[in-house]
């Protein structure tokens, strides 16, 4: 029997895995799994009333209510699943087959490709582009100047499309997470296993991305928000041990 009086301390992000909701109210199909994330963390709050009487009007009786557990989650990368979680329904569309570019060029010479990631060149199309000078208006190539600033629009052909749509009368659900990391035991400073159970937590509307040209790199931000499932059990944390496989030999 684990002893309830041993202490421990926590300092490990955890690993956190969201479920389908299974019609039982356990965890159903994994739908995504965070294991880049760098900061995890628990807050617990809730409401008071108070009964205040006698000299100084002291409090006397505090009633507590509406307890609120909400979840932050800090991840370091991103997925196209965890995109299509914290900004829409949890979709993730592969179909689309072409996609909308434009690029910047100056004089009267026609580009015939641009620049991608890491240097890579790709051709503009030979047909279907459409020239603009800096108002926005048409203009033939014909009547370009050698000292105009243009842009080129073109429909490009893409590959391996991950397309997450935000749309007004959609909005991120709600699933079975748990997060796995460590504790430590204060006595031999070993580490023992550590897991947060939330049977139902609904993921929050309110995301934001960061593009900047210094500083760090964007994290993405999931605030998880737990709600009271039928039995009324919010959250589990859970301090466990499991048999080890034997060494062999």
């Amino acid at each position: 029997m684990a002893n309830i009086l041993e202490k421990y301390g926590i300092k490990e992000v955890a690993d956190v895995m969201f479920y389908e909701i299974a019609g039982g109210g356990g965890p159903g199909a994994p739908v995504l799994y965070l294991d880049t994330l760098k900061v995890s963390t628990i807050e617990q709050t809730a409401k008071e009333a108070e009964a205040n009487g006698g000299k100084g009007n002291a409090s006397l009786i505090i009633w507590d209510y509406g307890k609120e557990i909400t979840v932050s989650l800090e991840d370091a990368l991103f997925s196209a699943k965890s995109m299509a979680i914290m900004f829409g329904n949890g979709a993730v569309d592969s179909t689309l087959t072409q996609i909308t570019k434009t690029i910047q060029f100056t004089g009267s010479t026609i580009p015939t490709k641009f620049e991608g990631p890491q240097g890579k060149e790709y051709a503009v199309p030979t047909a279907g582009v459409s020239y603009y000078d800096t108002t926005g208006s048409t203009v033939a190539t014909a009547s370009m100047s050698s000292d105009g600033a243009y842009f080129a629009t073109f429909q490009m052909a893409i590959t391996n499309a991950s397309v997450v749509e935000i749309s007004a009368n959609t909005f991120p659900g709600t699933y079975y997470v748990t997060g796995d990391t460590y504790s430590r035991k204060e006595s031999n400073g070993v580490d023992e296993f550590f897991q947060f159970i939330i049977p139902k937590a609904k993921v929050q509307s309110e995301n934001t991305i960061t593009l900047e040209a210094e500083g760090d790199p964007s994290v993405f931000n999931m605030n998880l928000r737990v709600l009271r499932p039928a039995d009324g059990k919010m959250m589990k944390l859970v301090k466990y041990d499991m048999t080890e496989i034997a060494p062999a030999g």
